[in-house]
């Protein structure tokens, strides 16, 4: 293959492999929050909060989409979705509040004999499908 040609289609390539990764980089700054189970990974290590993670989306398959728990998990306690411009130390505060809210509504769920929150079964599905 000639010189010229190949740099061609290498910055061809280059240039369609970017594009692809544009299109798909579409998350807010924070997402790599939403699937940290801050409280739970001082007591679990990471195999059991992907088990957990499996356990949950299999038991919520309306939930099991990485979006969908994405979404569920910016919500605010109004059920609107946070700026996509927020920092990451907001959406911490915001998960763990969603976590102190789900423990005293009643908004549990029992996974593998965890007794867990909705909001943290939700984090441990999201890490899950993050880190198959």
């Amino acid at each position: 293959m000639e010189r010229r040609k190949f740099i061609t289609l290498t910055a061809v390539g280059g240039m369609a492999v970017s594009f692809t990764g544009i299109s798909c980089t579409s998350r807010p700054a924070y997402y790599n929050v939403l699937d940290k189970p801050q409280q739970l990974s001082y007591i679990c290590d990471a195999k059991t909060i992907r088990d957990i993670g499996m356990a949950y989306r299999a038991q919520t398959p309306a939930e099991s989409g990485s979006d969908r728990l994405a979404d569920l998990l910016s919500e605010d306690s109004t059920g609107h979705a946070v700026s996509s411009s927020s920092d990451n130390t907001f959406i911490q505060t915001l998960i763990n509040q969603k976590i102190t809210d789900d423990f005293e509504k009643g908004h549990t769920v029992l996974i593998n004999g965890w007794i867990l929150s909705v909001t943290e079964a939700r984090q441990c599905a999201l890490f899950f499908l993050n880190n198959k």
